[in-house]
Formats: C-alpha cells, structure tokens, sequence
C-alpha cells in the first residue's frame, strides 16, 4: 500500500508539472478566429440556445442533404457556459482549457501502460504538436472527444464493479460529442464479448446492461438540451454512407490517411532529419500495433480498429487531419510500445533513457514549426472581421424574421443574422433559388468563399451591396 500511495503521488505531482508547462498553449492560437468552415458557428449557436432559447431555433433547411441540424449536442452544451456574445475569443478560451484537460486525461492513459517521465513526455509530444496547436484556434469539439475518449479506455482497465457502470456514461457523451464515438460503443461491446474466463452469459448480460445505458444517457442528452430540435445525425450519415461508399473510396481512404498520418510528425527541421523521424515513427508504430493487435487485445486495440474502419468508409471529404486528431495519442502509444518492445528483446541497458531521448528528439523537432506559425500574419477577411460582423447586421435588418437566405456556409447565417438558412452549392443551386428568398454572394475579396460561388448564375433582382458580399433578392 505505501508504494502504491507513492506511484499516486508521483502521479499527482507529474500531473501539476503537465498543467504548468501546458499553461502557455492557453494563450497560443495559430490565427485569431476560425476560418469559414462553419461547423463552428453551428456549435457556437446551439450552445446560445442551450444558454438563453430564443422562441425559434433557426436552421439550415435542406439539412438532410448537408448534415444534422442538432449534432454534437453535448459539446454544445459544455460551450454554453459562456453567455451568448460576439466574442468569439471566449469560446476559444473554452476550448483551451478543453485542451488541457484532453492532455490530462492523455496522461493519465499513458500512466497506466508506462512510466510517469515516459507517459510524461508522449503527452507533451501530443500537445506540443503543430497540427494539435493549430486546431487548438477552431471552436472544434475534438478535444472534448480526447479525453473522454481515453478516459474510457483507461478505465477498462481498472477492476472495480462501478467502472461497468461509468464506461457507458462516458461512451453515451462520447457519442453526445461525434457520431464516430460509435466506434468507441462497437469497440467496447467486442471488448466484453471476448473477455476471457468469463461465460457468455455473463457476457451478455453486461453487454445487455451496457447498451441500455447508453440508450438511456444519449436518449437524456438528446431531449434535454434542445428538445425542439430532433438529431438525426446517425441515420443522415448513415444514408450518407451507404450511397456513396465505394471498393476504390475505401481503398483511397487508406492510403490518404495513412500517409496524412505521417504529417504529425513532419516539421520544418533539415530533410533528412525529418526523413529519419517520420520513417522511424512508422515503423515503431507498426511493429507496436502489430504486436498488440495479435497478443493483448485490450478496449484499444478494438477502438482503434474500428475507429480506423470508420474513417476507411466515410467518404473522403478534405479533412483528413481533423478526423485523425483523436487517435494520435493511440499513435504515440503504439510508437512507444513498439519501441520498448525491440529495446526489450535487445536487452537493451538503457532503455527508458533511449526512449526518453526518442521522445525529446520529437518534442523539439515542433519547435521551429510552431514559432513559424505564431509569427504567420493571416490577412484573409474571417467571419469574425469587424466588417464582416457589420454586413451580417444590415442582412439581419434587411431580412424579415419568417425570410430565408442561401449562402455556402449556412450555419454563419444561423448564428451571425439569426435567420433560417439553405445550404447552397454548384450542385443544388436551381433547387435552392426556387425556395430560398435571398442569396448571399461573396465578393472576391472573401477569397475562401468566392471561389466556390462565383459560377453559380444568379439572377440579379434588388441587390445591396455590403462591404464583402451582394445580398440579392430571389
């Protein structure tokens, strides 16, 4: 028991150094607001509505064919703790603080596989990660998902009854937060399924309780927080899924994201040094994986394969990097294993030294990338420009409350002129001119969203012209 009491000091006091020396990214963003990918205002006004309900939810109306109009609930409601405002630097705030604890949480998995100054400086690899740090600027609820995600893992492997109850809470949020948590939910059952010297009936019934608590918390989540507006998030991506699913867009899957993967790990540090890191990286990762896969068979190995098997079927749609932010710390742990096994079976002396040294080498590799990226200037026009916020105020003056606008990035509507909106595209724009009462076109000063819209043919009816954008008339 004194020993055990030590390991838990240590591992208290390793946590409070990780606290201290992830102070600084609180204050570290990339760029200063979110770029026109509006999955962020989608977020952002569900958890002003979860905070102060207005008498109408506003959505995106031909939300069927674009996404659900009530996802990430539960990450919504974390961000409602903020009061509905303007300021999007507050809800930043809350994600930097979700990003501290997403590496706790990465802590405290690693701690239970391998040493605390190991596990200690994988988590700092994470979290001083480039790519990590530049998400760090969205209003993106992967971070939430990190750590819930690696709670629940970490608590498979503890051995108290009451964990069998908690585990499905926190897959329920899970899935609250991303509808890939589902991969997490599919790992678990398989992971009770195959348990070993148990019978199958008491298998079953713990998959039986399992799965009812989960039914029960999500089903909660998801009428208590905006109970006006039902989520059909599985059942649309599903559709989705199903129609456009293909043997050459799994095959492109895997090879897009097996070689995304490696950027993680890329920086700007002399060629052939990078060259070493990255192939070194993968090749640990794959002898660790390998290993795992065929010998332990634990809740991570199920979670990654079917993490994995989600990502392989989703067809490909640009974002790979963001998809694969989640699982990075899974990555490290593969990487760190493989590695203590080959020193092991070497025999090696030093091992924890060798590794250590790994781990710094990687560490430090970051820091010339994430010094480039702070000094970056980023002088496109962003959503959150002054100008930009003052044309959405004289679009919400212009628009009647029961009026509908097409615009390419909906969900800014919903939330920056408060009105319903339609989704709009190359594709679909003949459909959605026919319904919608405005379009709003981008000029080509907003150089993210102009390309997009710029040979949609419009026709011109009673048009005001704003600073960065024409709202015209349908």
């Amino acid at each position: 028991m004194p020993l055990l009491n030590r390991i838990s000091s240590h591992k208290f006091w390793y946590s409070i150094a990780l606290v201290i020396i992830l102070i600084p990214t609180y204050f570290i963003h990339s760029q200063k607001y979110p770029d026109w990918g509006d999955d962020f205002a989608q977020y952002v006004y569900q958890s002003q509505q979860i905070h102060a309900p207005s008498p109408k939810y506003k959505e995106v109306l031909n939300v069927e064919g674009y996404s659900s109009s009530k996802r990430s609930v539960f990450f919504s409601a974390i961000l409602s703790v903020v009061s509905p405002t303007l300021c999007i630097q507050n809800y930043v705030n809350v994600i930097s603080i979700l990003y501290i604890l997403a590496a706790i949480c990465c802590f405290i998995f690693l701690a239970s596989q391998f040493s605390l100054l190991v596990s200690f400086m994988a988590t700092l690899c994470v979290f001083y990660n480039f790519l990590f740090l530049r998400l760090k600027s969205e209003v993106v609820p992967e971070f939430l998902f990190i750590a819930l995600f690696l709670l629940i893992v970490y608590f498979s492997f503890q051995t108290k009854k009451w964990i069998n109850y908690i585990i499905p809470i926190l897959i329920a949020l899970l899935i609250s937060v991303r509808f890939i948590g589902l991969a997490l939910l599919l790992g678990y059952v398989t992971h009770l399924f195959f348990q070993k010297d148990v019978s199958l009936k008491s298998k079953l019934k713990a998959i039986g309780i399992s799965v009812f608590i989960i039914a029960v918390v999500s089903f909660v989540i998801n009428t208590l927080f905006l109970n006006s507006v039902h989520n059909h998030e599985v059942s649309l991506y599903g559709t989705f899924v199903l129609a456009n699913m293909s043997f050459h867009s799994v095959t492109d899957n895997i090879i897009i994201y097996s070689k995304y993967i490696t950027l993680f790990f890329e920086q700007e540090i002399p060629f052939w040094i990078n060259t070493l890191i990255t192939i070194s990286v993968s090749l640990l990762f794959m002898v660790g994986c390998l290993y795992t896969m065929i010998r332990k068979r634990t809740l991570i190995e199920f979670a990654f394969v079917f993490y994995l098997l989600f990502l392989f079927v989703f067809p490909y749609n640009g974002d790979t990097i963001r998809y694969l932010i989640p699982i990075v710390p899974l990555v490290i742990y593969y990487i760190v294993f493989g590695l203590q096994l080959i020193l092991n079976r070497l025999e090696f002396r030093w091992k924890k030294q060798l590794i250590i040294a790994c781990l710094m080498t990687v560490l430090f590799s970051n820091s010339k990338t994430i010094w480039l990226a702070l000094n970056h200037k980023d002088i496109n026009i962003n959503p959150y420009e002054l100008s930009v916020l003052r044309d959405f105020e004289v679009i919400q003056q212009k628009v009647k409350i029961t009026e509908t606008i097409a615009f390419g990035k909906p969900f800014i509507i919903n939330l920056l002129a408060d009105r319903d909106a339609y989704f709009l595209s190359q594709k679909n724009y003949s459909q959605v001119f026919s319904k919608a009462n405005y379009v709003l076109s981008a000029k080509p000063c907003v150089q993210e969203l102009y390309p997009k819209i710029k040979d949609i043919p419009i026709s011109r009816g009673d048009t005001t012209e704003l600073t960065n954008f024409y709202l015209i008339k349908l």
